[in-house]
């Protein structure tokens, strides 16, 4: 939320407003009413000015009209008239004709009795006998001026009834009518001049209560608000020694004294969280080193156990060749002796016992050379590989070992082949480990197919055997160093590194190694080359 509305949203701005706003509110409502009732009153005032004026008018032409005066009763009325430029004033007579006036052009016309002068004596043709003082005056405009008509009916008296000069008939009621206008112009002045004068001192009165108020809001409301804000913020930022200044209101000060027991509280509750936090990390640190200890002492036994299964299983390797390699060298060592000098023994017995001592030697090479190849990577070079020129290769060596098994070599290789990248000597390598597992996984013979095929951007080795398959629980430790399915009286039975080995030449090369595996279904392993146009990943 932005500073302003975060301004329009606090304590200080919504009572100052709203103290502002019901104080604006109600000198408005004053104000009006005021201004109303001045008005109200000014009309009243003029109403009742009128009257009075209109009966002062009509006592000073009573004479005149008794005598039947008219060069007397024009003069009175245009003197009337001069005197005071806002009145206006005319005699009409029953018929609605003016008889007299102060502006001499209109003498002799005949007003409408529908007229405001005519309508409340003539409405419907039926003029009342006393006119109340309340509806003779009305207001009207005289040449776009606001003015005040007030009127005067001419009762018949009785002296004017037995008048020797004009008498009229005793029935008769109203003779005329006395009309007299005011024109409220100079008194409109005034009176707006007053309703300005009203407006700028309430307006006056109003700033300055909004001022005090403001002022008082700000020192009492939002300047300790502000104090008690900032040590709130002090404290939230972490800093726990921040106290709030004494405050002179009550409410407030009460607010500050609870504030400060609380930081109190949170800056020992902090200290101790502090201490506590210390001496935790001295233990975990101590108990860190307990584990690390701990498991050193795990790691070189593991070390040691993993070092002994090692020795035992090279022993045991080692030790069936080296005993047949001692057995065919006694032998040997029998027939030299029995026929000295040797003269008698067979050159082809002799060369068979060397062959069989040759082969058992070899045999603790390659058992060597496969921990070596387990325990360091040959770093050997990626280059585009013939796939189909390695796997013929690798069915050359295995011929006579697949003739012996008994066991029917099948092999589909697509044409055009692409060239594979990786190294040819550990693609040659694993594909030998793969394809003697198959065999020896057929004690009694079987179905031993290889593979090979491409898609758009890898080429794919699969060498499958229809032996005896592998279970789920075989599965998940296949590729770990010294496992193996084979008995111990297998004699078929190496270290079980040969698929552990394979794996380390495919993650070498960049490719992967799948296992198929169905327990009576045989055995299918998928190893996925890039293809040479391929960089490698």
């Amino acid at each position: 939320m932005s500073s302003r509305w975060r301004w329009f949203n606090s304590l200080t701005f919504r009572l100052s407003g709203t103290l502002v706003a019901a104080l604006i509110a109600l000198f408005s409502v004053t104000s009006l009413v005021q201004i109303k009732l001045q008005g109200d009153y000014a009309h009243q005032y003029a109403k009742l000015s009128g009257l009075a004026l209109t009966d002062s008018v009509y006592g000073a032409l009573h004479g005149s009209m008794l005598a039947n005066d008219r060069s007397g009763l024009q003069q009175t009325v245009e003197a009337i008239a001069s005197n005071a430029d806002n009145i206006r004033v005319r005699i009409l007579n029953k018929e609605g004709k003016v008889v007299f006036s102060s502006h001499k052009p209109e003498i002799g016309q005949v007003l409408d009795l529908n007229s405001e002068a005519c309508f409340k004596c003539h409405a419907a043709n039926q003029p009342i006998v006393r006119l109340p003082a309340g509806e003779r005056a009305r207001t009207l405009r005289v040449n776009g001026h606001q003015a005040l008509g007030v009127i005067r009916p001419i009762y018949n008296e009785p002296s004017c009834s037995q008048a020797r000069c004009h008498a009229h008939a005793k029935h008769l009621n109203v003779l005329g009518v006395l009309d007299a206008t005011l024109i409220l112009a100079p008194a409109e002045r005034v009176r707006r001049q007053t309703t300005l004068l009203m407006l700028i001192a309430s307006a006056t009165s109003l700033a300055t209560i909004v001022f005090v108020v403001l002022i008082v809001v700000r020192r009492a409301v939002h300047r300790p608000i502000s104090r008690l804000s900032k040590t709130l913020h002090a404290i939230s930022d972490g800093d726990y020694t921040a106290r709030a200044e004494p405050q002179r209101i009550t409410e407030f000060s009460r607010f500050s004294h609870a504030l400060n027991h609380a930081a109190q509280e949170l800056e020992r509750a902090n200290a101790e969280l502090i201490e506590w936090t210390r001496s935790l990390e001295h233990r975990v640190a101590e108990k860190t080193a307990e584990v690390e200890q701990a498991q050193e002492r795990v790691r070189r036994s593991e070390r040691m156990a993993a070092l002994g299964r090692l020795a035992a299983i090279v022993a045991h390797e080692i030790n069936n060749p080296l005993a047949s390699v001692l057995t065919y060298a006694k032998l040997l060592k029998r027939r030299v002796a029995a026929d000295s000098p040797p003269t008698g023994l067979s050159s082809q017995d002799t060369l068979e016992v060397l062959d069989a001592i040759a082969a058992e030697s070899k045999r603790c090479g390659e058992i060597v050379s496969n921990l070596l190849s387990f325990a360091r990577g040959s770093g050997a070079t990626r280059e585009p590989t013939d796939v189909a020129q390695v796997i013929s290769k690798v069915l050359f060596l295995l011929k006579s070992k697949i003739t012996l098994a008994s066991v029917k070599l099948t092999t589909d290789i697509a044409t055009e082949l692409p060239l594979a990248l990786c190294s040819a000597n550990q693609l040659q390598q694993a594909l030998l480990a793969l394809c003697v597992n198959a065999i020896e996984a057929m004690p009694d013979g079987g179905d031993l197919r290889i593979g090979a095929r491409s898609d758009a951007a890898q080429v794919i080795i699969e060498v499958s055997d229809s032996g005896h398959g592998i279970s789920l629980d075989d599965q998940r430790h296949i590729f770990e160093p010294f496992f193996t399915t084979k008995d111990d009286a297998d004699t078929t039975r190496g270290l079980g590194l040969g698929l552990t080995v394979v794996e380390s030449i495919a993650h070498e090369n960049n490719a992967s190694l799948q296992l198929h595996s169905k327990v009576g279904q045989g055995t299918t392993f998928v190893l996925i080359l890039p293809r040479a146009h391929q960089e490698p990943c």
